[in-house]
C-alpha cells in the first residue's frame, strides 16, 4: 500500500473512519493485501463502537492542506 499521506482530527472515531475510507477507495493496486487484513479483524467494529459509546462521529470532511 503506497503513502496515503497524514491524517489528523481531534475526533478519533472520525480520524479512524477516514483512513478505513481512504484504503478502501485508495487507486493503489497494493492495498487488497491491507484491506484483506482489516477485514480479516473486522476493524470497522472498533469504529462503529466507539461511535456507539459517544467516544466520536463517524462523519468527517477531509481537508486537503498544501
Amino acid at each position: 500500500m503506497g503513502d496515503l499521506g497524514i491524517y489528523a482530527s481531534l475526533d478519533p472515531v472520525a480520524l479512524d473512519q477516514a483512513c478505513y475510507d481512504a484504503v478502501k477507495n485508495s487507486d493503489d493496486p497494493g492495498k487488497g493485501d491491507l484491506i484483506e487484513r482489516m477485514d480479516s479483524r473486522h476493524g470497522i467494529h472498533t469504529v462503529e463502537a466507539a461511535c456507539e459509546l459517544g467516544l466520536g462521529n463517524r462523519e468527517y470532511e477531509i481537508i486537503e492542506l498544501d
